[in-house]
């Protein structure tokens, strides 16, 4: 009896141990730490707040720990609605470009009625999408007379670029199991534009820092103004700090969760667009729907007076 006793007492201790030690790792060690990091990306902010609530729960009748779990969890909770609930008010202005991005997430075919409504709505000068192979461009030339104004160019690595000017593509770069990036530039109202269009691994097995600062190398080396893809990294990780150097992150330019994956649940920020410092952000747009579990991205800038 009395050894049943102290084995319940022992994993009831453990799972309060293993609760700060997430803590810590979320918010001190985050993902610097490989493997540790796998740990870092399975467990976002709303999943340590969930526990939080389980071990409330199990621990409901030990008064002083019940009040340190409400108080971590009211704490964690007002501070991932601050870091990840935005409220920006749409500014208008005739001199913003804005940029279109989506993670297909390899459908059966190109959604071109959903297409149709977001750039109808938008109209944004640039579309980039990734996890678009061969096979669900079925319907890529409806798409293309649906869409006369722009221009289209089918890149390696699944992706599809279009503009309303000319395409230039200057680089692609593959490293397998790692990153895919193009790297192309864009002419549209006399404006040219670098853009990096960017699809990095999902597999949690591999170090993200080696895709994220391949990355960011090639942005620097092209002097890119604008880099959007699915980073499949979330933006709290250790190694956007390097990006902020000389690129600006559209996260704080949302309005509503800066979540971006999945289906519109506030999970992980995965889909990321980061603007070169000479341009200001004006307002991130996300649109949901059942063609990918992956948020659309529109991303309205301008060039700084």
């Amino acid at each position: 009896m009395t050894l049943k006793l102290n084995l319940r007492q022992n994993f009831r201790a453990y799972l309060l141990i293993g609760y700060a030690f997430l803590l810590i790792l979320h918010f001190l060690i985050k993902d610097n730490l490989f493997p540790l990091s796998i740990l870092f990306y399975a467990s976002p902010m709303p999943i340590i707040i969930a526990i939080g609530l389980i071990l409330l729960v199990i621990f409901f009748r030990r008064k002083k720990i019940r009040i340190l779990l409400i108080v971590v969890c009211s704490m964690l909770t007002a501070l991932w609605l601050f870091n990840d609930y935005k409220s920006t008010k749409p500014t208008l202005s005739l001199d913003t470009t804005k940029v279109l991005f989506w993670n297909l997430a390899k459908r059966n075919s190109l959604p071109i009625e959903t297409l149709k409504s977001q750039i109808s709505n938008n109209k944004p000068e640039i579309l980039a999408f990734v996890e678009a192979p061969k096979e669900i461009l079925t319907n890529f030339e409806a798409l293309k007379l649906e869409l006369p104004d722009y221009n289209f160019k089918v890149l390696d690595g699944a992706m599809l670029v279009a503009a309303k000017g000319s395409i230039t593509l200057l680089d692609f770069v593959y490293e397998d199991d790692l990153q895919k990036s193009a790297i192309l530039e864009i002419t549209t109202k006399q404006q040219r534009t670098k853009i990096m269009i960017v699809d990095a691994t999902a597999n949690l097995f591999v170090d993200k820092k080696i895709p994220l600062n391949h990355i960011l190398d090639l942005a620097n080396k092209y002097k890119v103004d604008c880099i959007v893809g699915d980073f499949n990294a979330p933006y709290k990780s250790a190694f956007f700090d390097a990006f902020k150097n000389n690129y600006k992150s559209f996260h704080n330019y949302n309005n509503g969760f800066t979540a971006t994956w999945p289906n519109g649940i506030p999970l992980l920020e995965l889909d990321h667009v980061w603007l070169s410092k000479k341009y200001k952000p004006v307002l991130l747009k996300k649109n949901y729907s059942k063609d990918s579990d992956h948020a659309l991205l529109i991303a309205e800038y301008h060039l700084k007076k």
